[in-house]
């Protein structure tokens, strides 16, 4: 995948749109504004980009290299052995850090989060279509294993939604 397409895909999920009154909106809604979601991923064949995991830093639009090596095998036993995770080109990886709406919403706040994920994989989903990339979200994986391969503690952040992206013509592994 070409490294341009993956930044077009990072965009469209949490790219910074606007800014006004001492706010930043982005390509996909938040309840209150509140931005709960975090993005990860595990970059298996992206053209310039060493195999590994990376954080999405919206802000600065840019990624933090957090861990090296191909982990696309240890992801897809994480996703009960599902294959389109080892045969991605790139696995998007979202977290909630929970605080971030619960101080306003209390228990409401995990539906929030939810519909939070959700419109980010909606955006995913659209600007993979336009790019000519398979994308298919993923909600069945094993809590622990997949905190544990990004390095969250899976209750302040926690994994909550998955998608792999790749050529739908890539049907074996590199």
């Amino acid at each position: 995948m070409p490294l341009g397409t993956l930044s077009a895909l990072l965009w469209a999920t949490q790219g910074i749109t606007a800014e006004g009154g001492g706010y930043q909106f982005r390509s996909a809604p938040s309840a209150g504004g509140l931005f709960p979601i975090e993005t990860y991923l595990m970059a298996r064949s992206v053209e310039g980009l060493p195999q590994g995991f990376y954080h999405f830093r919206p802000y600065a639009f840019d990624l933090e290299f957090i861990k090296p090596g191909d982990f696309s095998l240890d992801l897809a036993k994480a996703a009960l052995g599902q294959s389109m995770v080892a045969d991605a080109q790139v696995t998007f990886i979202w977290t909630a850090i929970v605080e971030r709406s619960k101080w306003k919403y209390r228990q409401r706040a995990y539906r929030y989060i939810y519909l939070d994920a959700g419109h980010i994989a909606q955006n995913l989903y659209l600007a993979g279509t336009a790019e000519g990339l398979g994308v298919c979200a993923i909600g069945a994986f094993f809590d622990d294993p997949a905190n544990a391969l990004i390095g969250v503690d899976g209750s302040a952040e926690t994994v909550l939604y998955m998608a792999s992206v790749g050529l739908p013509s890539d049907r074996s592994r590199d």
